[in-house]
């Protein structure tokens, strides 16, 4: 079996298969709508509530018409 590695201090990949869900995985944390999830999910729910927001509704705004709700 081939080992896939990276950059020291990055993890080593055993399989392929680690190596795609890893891309994958930073691919998915590059997009606006991860880092619009990580920054609502920070807020407290009284932060949310100022701004005149509930966790369903960053759902909503983040992803809209997407989600199917």
């Amino acid at each position: 079996m081939t080992s896939i590695t990276t950059e020291p201090g990055q993890p080593a990949h055993t399989t392929t298969s680690d190596y795609i869900f890893d891309v994958l995985e930073r691919m998915a944390r590059l997009s606006p709508s991860y880092r619009a999830i990580l920054r609502y999910n920070a807020m407290t729910d009284e932060d949310l509530a100022a701004i005149g927001m509930t966790r369903v509704d960053v759902v909503h705004r983040v992803f809209g018409a997407r989600t199917g709700l």
